[in-house]
């Protein structure tokens, strides 16, 4: 369990993510508070527009195409989805394709098929909801506050380049033991860890909601 800080100013920072990864959740629900940072310049390649399902080929990217700006400094929270290729039609097509047969895909497929039908405007309210819906499903009671501007760095407790894309540059100062659980091709496939929450909520349904209090974090 982390320490929890006293003060607002000293809260841990998170990053608002598209359809965070497991291990995300589990470093979440350690804190009884938590700032989502708001006001960051858009990074390029990372969890905010994309997120990772486990398919009949194996693990895949699910990635959300942004309306490119003159400038290149656009705060997270000015990001503009971009529809011109339908992606949010392929990408749930792609999502029930990979879960239709997983076992609480039936109990959960309209909520996230809102997701993707809404049509936000801004990735980051997209994110915001995503998070929060997650929150619910798998009970974690950590408070978010939205940053105003943006915040410096916090040693320790700053989370926004701990996640990435590419594991082997993945900075996270603890990992979660990733027990294994059934997914949809592990016969073929083998259990692939730490994918989107999708995958967990799809295949454990509310036994996520033990999966997530049970991972202990390993400390390097």
């Amino acid at each position: 369990m982390y320490q929890l800080p006293l003060e607002n100013n000293n809260l841990p920072i998170f990053p608002a993510f598209f359809f965070p990864n497991v291990e995300y959740f589990i470093h979440l629900s350690k804190f009884d508070k938590v700032k989502i940072e708001a006001m960051e310049t858009y990074p390029k390649q990372s969890f905010r527009n994309r997120t990772y399902i486990q398919s009949a080929n194996g693990k895949i990217s699910i990635n959300i195409p942004i309306i490119k700006e003159s400038s290149n400094r656009q705060t997270i929270s000015e990001v503009k989805i971009s529809y011109n290729d339908n992606w949010n039609i392929k990408a749930f097509r792609t999502i029930c394709s990979a879960y239709g047969k997983s076992p609480f895909f039936e109990y959960y497929e309209e909520d996230i098929k809102e997701f993707f039908f809404k049509r936000y405007e801004k990735l980051f309210d997209l994110n915001l909801d995503i998070l929060s819906y997650f929150q619910k499903r798998f009970q974690i009671k950590t408070e978010i506050i939205i940053s105003q501007e943006y915040l410096k760095p916090n040693t320790g407790l700053d989370f926004r380049d701990k996640f990435l894309p590419n594991p082997q540059s993945n900075n996270s100062q603890a990992r979660p033991n990733h027990k294994p659980y059934i997914q949809c091709f592990s016969d073929k496939l083998g259990f692939i860890e730490n994918l989107s929450s999708i995958d967990l909520l799809f295949n454990m349904g509310k036994e996520s909601i033990n999966y997530i209090n049970n991972s202990s974090l390993d400390y390097q």
